[in-house]
């Protein structure tokens, strides 16, 4: 990837995503201080997290915060917030997914 891409990348509204998910990744990072490879983890998942759920989170915070941001970019609160929770949204997702499996292998073995 040329570096004019990249920077080109950055500037568009996934990258600026990316950026806000990190900078929550690394504020939960420097919260709670774990070791240099959790907090690294948590960094990239949050950047992941704010790139595509993000846009999802945004009508939640904008009906809970409304238009108070000054600048009014809800949308770089939106990635923030989520890149701060990140690791948790996406250990409760996979969480779900792994009870429901359990749930559909018990219904099987029940109905065998």
């Amino acid at each position: 990837m040329e570096r004019n891409d990249f920077l080109g990348w950055i500037f568009s509204e996934p990258g600026k995503a990316a950026l806000a998910g990190a900078a929550g990744g690394i504020v939960r990072w420097l919260t709670l201080r774990p070791s240099w490879r959790e907090g690294l983890a948590t960094l990239v998942v949050g950047a992941i997290c704010a790139i595509y759920a993000g846009p999802v989170a945004l009508p939640i915070v904008e009906a809970s915060i409304g238009k108070a941001l000054p600048g009014g970019d809800m949308a770089g609160l939106s990635s923030f917030l989520v890149g701060i929770g990140g690791i948790s949204l996406s250990g409760l997702l996979l969480d779900i997914f792994d009870r429901r499996r359990a749930s559909v292998r018990e219904d099987k073995d029940d109905g065998s």
